[in-house]
């Protein structure tokens, strides 16, 4: 019997010691980290986005059919995806591969966007919203009131406006911000993503269960013109709002405004002082994520002639970022995504190129910048049709929904998952 114990023994022991030989990468290779799910998007399907909270998961995304685009999206709980809702439809729609619908879900409301053009412009083109309110009565099953078509901002001009992101405000209302273009009288150059008349501003609003749409404001009177938009909002009701900026001699860095009941909008926070001053917009904006009353931003940069992703942790109770930390360690062309696990950890992705591949990375990260295994998620390619990998965390889990567009081939959605203890 002791021979049997101390052969055993020595198998751990022999099993332990090439474990430890091994690269962690190794390790987390023979766990299959990297999982694909199935999705209920079809052939001609782009641009997923996604939200998750406690009641599960929501993709939402655009396909095509003969000439006619459809706005659906699917609810993901129980590990299954249920019915998928078709929002709308349409053929005078700008679809863009950086400009894409966002959803939010607050209590049993869904709210998307999409993009209608206004005019005959290239870029001219307005917000319209969807909102599915859930109603449930005691005695009744279980139905549905849609609010739909229901114009963001008031303004009228024929101009572009875009680049929204929505989060759940309160118990059951929701806020947006979005890229405003009613001061550059539709004069926006999209070969050099650039205004020749008026600026581009961010604005923001609240939009009730009921579709009501209300405190529509300005939040910054110059901006960036093309780049996306993030957003967060806390428990206590307070609002951060991530975005690319632009002043009058061209530095375009990332800003962050705070918004609380008390004292309304803050000043902008410069993220990282990069100082990248470039002629045009680069269409590569901030993620931006919180946990309690802490957040984290991460964004990319050509600053000093160096491609760079970097992330910075901050408090709502302090007026100044950490020390930026350095994400890739490649070739990057951006494209990022953030997430929140706890007060100290963040998980980001983005895209690089490694050798002759582009890939869909991701990494966990500390606000003392330790750093996990960057997991590979997909190749992908440089390709606009390629978009922006999208990212969700659910239940321990994280979720990444992509575009795949290959040459001559319909595009179509993959999802994949993570373990976040694997990481």
């Amino acid at each position: 019997m002791r021979i049997l114990l101390c052969i055993l023994i020595l198998t751990v022991l022999s099993c332990k010691n090439k474990t430890e030989g091994l690269s962690s990468q190794e390790v987390t290779a023979g766990l299959e980290l990297v999982k694909t799910i199935k999705n209920p998007s079809e052939q001609n399907s782009q641009t997923p986005n996604l939200f998750s909270n406690k009641n599960g998961l929501w993709m939402s995304w655009l396909s095509t059919k003969d000439s006619t685009d459809f706005l659906k999206f699917a609810h993901f709980r129980n590990e299954k995806w249920n019915t998928t809702t078709t929002v709308a439809s349409g053929n005078d729609w700008f679809v863009n591969w950086a400009d894409f619908p966002a959803i939010a879900v607050n209590d049993k409301s869904v709210l998307t966007n999409l993009l209608h053009k206004s005019d005959s412009g290239a870029y001219t083109y307005d917000i319209k919203l969807n909102l599915k309110q859930t109603l449930t009565q005691p005695s009744k099953p279980e139905n549905s009131i849609w609010h739909r078509d229901l114009l963001l901002h008031d303004d009228g001009t024929k101009s572009e406006h875009g680049f929204v992101s929505l989060q759940p405000y309160g118990q059951k209302s929701f806020y947006a911000v979005w890229l405003d273009g009613r001061n550059t009288g539709g004069s926006m150059d999209h070969d050099t993503h650039s205004n020749m008349d008026g600026a581009m501003t961010l604005r923001g609003a609240v939009i009730s269960e009921n579709g009501l749409i209300s405190q529509e404001e300005e939040i910054d009177n110059r901006v960036c013109d093309c780049c996306q938009t993030d957003l967060a909002v806390t428990k206590d009701k307070q609002i951060i709002v991530a975005y690319r900026d632009r002043s009058e001699d061209e530095v375009r860095d990332i800003k962050i405004k705070k918004w609380n009941e008390i004292t309304g909008w803050s000043q902008p926070l410069t993220v990282g002082n990069d100082n990248w001053k470039i002629a045009g917009c680069p269409v590569n904006g901030p993620a931006l994520a919180s946990f309690n009353n802490e957040y984290a931003v991460a964004w990319y940069t050509e600053a000093k002639g160096e491609a760079k992703v970097q992330l910075a942790f901050g408090s709502l109770k302090e007026d100044v970022l950490d020390i930026p930390i350095k994400i890739n360690s490649n070739p990057t062309i951006g494209r990022i995504d953030l997430k929140m696990i706890s007060t100290t950890e963040a998980i980001v992705s983005w895209v690089e190129n490694v050798g002759d591949d582009t890939l869909i990375q991701l990494l966990k990260v500390d606000k003392n910048g330790a750093k996990g295994e960057v997991i590979t998620v997909s190749k992908t390619n440089t390709a606009r049709a390629s978009g922006f990998p999208r990212m969700a965390v659910l239940d321990g889990t994280i979720f990444l929904a992509y575009t795949i567009a290959e040459k001559g081939l319909p595009s179509r959605i993959e999802t994949k998952t993570i373990t976040v203890d694997l990481l």
